[in-house]
């Protein structure tokens, strides 16, 4: 057996640190699990890298999982039985990564095991929501229903993030070429004006000299630059895997920031309403339901404060209350969480919040792309210009002194 030490959230909200013994990390977390533990972070003792369970590692893509549930979902219906509708959707998978995985889960399934157990041991970077719904859906009988509301749910994420991963190419290959544009000027067209700077003689004026001077510097601490750079992020990195004050911190910062950070807050609203409204499908409590949905969060701090909040909900307090009490989330999902549990419609409020969420997360996303174009821009024509001024100063000079000679 390996000994693992761990960072977890118990079941009072306390954040606990120890060590547990297991012959894989899978058996770690379970055993923890098991024990009423949330992990955050487990790395073998004594060693070993850190593992985010948050990030993980490769992770299949949500259009292959949303067109893997809706072939379970169609060949369950059709009333085969479990381990040869594994063996037909393995058999249609393209993804080789998952490929592996059906196949493995096939023959442990087959074997007697579990269908969500064999996918958590066998897949570690499928989402919580998939093996959590797969579970409630194993015991209430509903599979089929499930898979269903799986692919549903996976579809509209893989659709939103695609919406919003297109809109961003074109700014970022402005951004790209702005920075290539300025580097090849500052790095090779620079030093040849310079050396005919030198050969006219005289004092260069400020705008040309203060050109010359970053061009110089690019050309010769262009390693310490990336160096600072590449430091820096490792810094922060070591800091939020070591710290989590500082992980709770940072991640926080992430939901201040002008215009990104309400980005960010209304993404993690909508994956909170959309995958809280599939467990809840599932057949999910409440207690349950944000116990998984926590881990989904992409913002840490937005995941932890509604982790947090799973000893209220088993002590009977409402959602709504406990949510609000985070003061994490924007007060619409709150209310209409609120309002969802007292008409007893909560599922379906939710897949309304997600949606809104959804439409704003785009539309957010196209006016801060639609601000950051021109700027973009202007800022581009803004160095072009000072180079330009910079160039042709000394030229302007050497004209005036020519013509006071004449």
């Amino acid at each position: 057996m390996k000994t693992y030490k761990y960072t977890a959230r118990s079941i009072y909200g306390a954040v606990v640190e120890g060590v547990v013994e297991a012959n894989t990390q899978e058996e770690a977390i379970v055993q923890l699990k098991d024990d009423g533990f949330i992990v955050s972070s487990i790395e073998v003792s004594g060693g070993g890298h850190e593992i985010d369970l948050r990030i993980g590692g490769k992770k299949t893509k949500d259009k292959t999982i949303s067109v893997m549930c809706n072939q379970f979902a169609i060949i369950l219906e059709a009333g085969l039985p479990i381990v040869r509708t594994l063996e037909l959707v393995a058999g249609q998978t393209e993804d080789k990564t998952l490929h592996e995985i059906l196949t493995n889960v096939t023959d442990d399934v087959a074997a007697g095991y579990e269908l969500a157990a064999s996918f958590e041991k066998h897949g570690p970077n499928l989402p919580a929501t998939f093996i959590e719904s797969v579970r409630a859906g194993e015991q209430s009988g509903n599979l089929t229903l499930v898979f269903r509301r799986l692919a549903e749910f996976y579809r509209k994420q893989s659709e939103t993030s695609g919406k919003v991963k297109s809109a961003m190419v074109y700014p970022t290959f402005i951004l790209v070429v702005a920075v290539i544009v300025v580097a090849v000027i500052m790095i090779f067209a620079v030093p040849t004006f310079k050396t005919t700077f030198e050969s006219m003689g005289g004092e260069l004026p400020a705008p040309t000299q203060i050109m010359i001077n970053c061009s110089e510097f690019l050309t010769s601490w262009w390693w310490l630059i990336i160096l600072i750079v590449g430091g820096i992020y490792a810094v922060i990195q070591i800091a939020k895997g070591r710290s989590e004050k500082f992980r709770l911190s940072w991640s926080r910062l992430g939901t201040k920031i002008p215009v990104l950070g309400d980005i960010t807050t209304m993404s993690c609203s909508s994956q909170y309403a959309s995958t809280m409204a599939v467990m809840m499908a599932a057949g999910l409590s409440s207690a349950q339901a944000v116990d998984v949905t926590a881990r989904t969060i992409s913002n840490y701090y937005m995941g932890n404060a509604l982790a947090g909040i799973v000893p209220d909900l088993e002590a009977g307090r409402p959602l709504a209350d406990t949510l609000e009490a985070t003061e994490a989330y924007p007060r619409l999902v709150t209310e209409m969480t609120g309002v969802g549990e007292q008409t007893g419609e909560l599922e379906h409020t939710l897949e309304v919040v997600s949606d809104y969420y959804d439409f704003e997360v785009q539309e957010a996303t196209s006016r801060a792309i639609g601000m950051l174009e021109p700027i973009t821009i202007v800022l581009l024509a803004g160095i072009v210009c000072l180079i330009l001024l910079a160039v042709y100063l000394p030229m302007f000079s050497i004209y005036g002194d020519f013509n006071s000679a004449m």
